[in-house]
């Protein structure tokens, strides 16, 4: 599972050299949000939001994210599974 990580947020800020007025500034993103995407309290940000901050750092996607292992990550396969569910439901 993936989630927005406000310490590699942080560490892009830290190697720009940027705070968060001037990525607000930059990025059109209300400085609050940006004050909230950066400490954590914010997991959810926009599309644009995103894709603006991608813009600025000059990054991808999923250099925002940690990806967590989720229920499904532990299967080896969920489709080998499908036979049994199917079965199951009979």
């Amino acid at each position: 599972m993936a989630r927005l990580s406000s310490k590699k947020l942080n560490e892009l800020k830290e190697v720009n050299l940027l705070t968060n007025e001037e990525i607000s500034k930059l990025t059109g993103i209300p400085l609050f949000t940006v004050e909230n995407l950066f400490s954590g309290r914010n997991h959810h940000p926009t599309m644009w939001m995103l894709v603006a901050l991608m813009e600025l750092f000059s990054c991808d996607m999923k250099d925002f994210f940690e990806y967590e292992e989720d229920e499904f990550d532990s299967y080896e396969s969920f489709p080998s599974l499908f036979p049994d569910i199917v079965a199951n439901l009979f």
